[in-house]
């Protein structure tokens, strides 16, 4: 994988409470609405393509997917994950967070829930230098807003006080509920 690609995957994967994480590339320029049933489509937003009836001109997919351990680290990486995408988005980068999972068939409920940030990049000179520096500019973004608010330092703190309710004084927020539904 070329070394900007990896380095975004990589700061995902260092969130405490993120299992691991990919980045995938989808072209979707010559894709048509007409396929999106199609198994090999699934996993796109297909929301968003039927409402536009597609992709822009030039479109690239970027999938950072990831998984999430079980427990409060996985709980608070996903409400940062939701935040960062969401303050992104609002900036105007073209940005979601999704989840995806499979069926609820027997042997796979309950083990297939994983999470993807949808971001696309469109670009009419479809030049990949300009995709691995974008690709790269989001990795330090998203390194220097974990570093700028202590996520990693704060998510082992929260989870380390969700597993011994009995060492902290209650809390109220997402920490709080969180206490609350593992100690009933």
């Amino acid at each position: 994988m070329v070394e900007r690609v990896q380095r975004l995957a990589d700061v995902v994967s260092s969130i405490p409470g993120v299992r691991s994480a990919s980045v995938t590339k989808h072209d979707l320029s010559e894709m048509a609405v007409g396929e999106l049933s199609q198994l090999p489509y699934a996993d796109l937003p297909l929301a968003v393509l039927r409402r536009s009836e597609g992709s822009l001109p030039h479109e690239l997919l970027i999938g950072i997917e990831f998984d999430l351990n079980g427990g409060a680290e996985g709980w608070l990486a996903l409400e940062f994950l939701s935040w960062w995408v969401r303050d992104a988005a609002r900036s105007g980068s073209l940005m979601q967070l999704r989840s995806l999972a499979l069926p609820p068939l027997e042997q796979q409920f309950g083990e297939t829930l994983k999470f993807t940030i949808d971001w696309f990049h469109a670009d009419p000179e479809q030049d990949m230098e300009r995709l691995l520096v974008a690709v790269d500019e989001l990795a330090a973004h998203l390194a220097s807003t974990l570093d700028h608010y202590a996520i990693a330092e704060r998510i082992t703190a929260a989870a380390g006080q969700t597993s011994n309710p009995g060492t902290a004084p209650a809390q109220g927020g997402f920490v709080g509920r969180l206490r609350n539904l593992f100690t009933g």
